[in-house]
């Protein structure tokens, strides 16, 4: 090696010795995070939904206790880990007989009587304690149906002409 490279080379060398990494400090990196379970809703149709029954004459109640049956369905979508839906029914009992639900309309002696229809019609009581008033639905493609029937039922007082309003709110919780 020629000796006039020798102090070029001794420059660079010195310089990268002067440049070499010094030891740093270690820290730990933590990372937190929360998974929470799927929800769900009552369908937008079934948030705020008025049932209109056929309209009955005072003689359809004569031969039966209840007229006017109509059949219908209210839906909650849900996210894709939860599997049952429980749907909960409160309001106003009908004076003398708690099953039914009370018609603040004109029409006199009739309530409103509310049923789930599957597997079989099983009355939804208006003064239930709150497993009689629930109606639990397994959920199928991240949808939970529930099958109700609605009709004018006859109350203890003679029927008169008029109209039925009944207001029934519905809840529901998953899992």
């Amino acid at each position: 090696m020629k000796l006039r490279h020798l102090p070029l080379i001794l420059a660079i060398t010195a310089g990268m010795a002067g440049t070499a990494a010094q030891a740093a400090t270690t820290g730990n990196l933590q990372f937190a995070g929360t998974v929470n379970a799927g929800t769900c809703n009552l369908a937008a149709g079934d948030e705020n939904r008025t049932i209109t029954l056929p309209t009955i004459k005072v003689p359809d109640l004569d031969t039966s206790p209840f007229a006017g049956s109509f059949d219908f369905e209210i839906s909650a979508d849900c996210e894709s880990d939860l599997r049952n839906v429980i749907f909960l029914f409160t309001g106003t009992a009908s004076s003398g007989n708690g099953l039914l639900f009370s018609n603040t309309g004109t029409s006199g002696g009739t309530a409103l009587w509310l049923t789930s229809r599957l597997p079989n019609l099983l009355t939804i009581p208006a003064n239930g304690t709150p497993a009689q008033r629930s109606r639990t639905v397994a959920t199928s493609g991240n949808k939970a149906i529930l099958a109700l029937r609605a009709a004018y039922h006859k109350t203890d007082v003679a029927v008169s002409q008029g109209t039925l309003a009944s207001a029934v709110t519905v809840s529901i919780t998953y899992n």
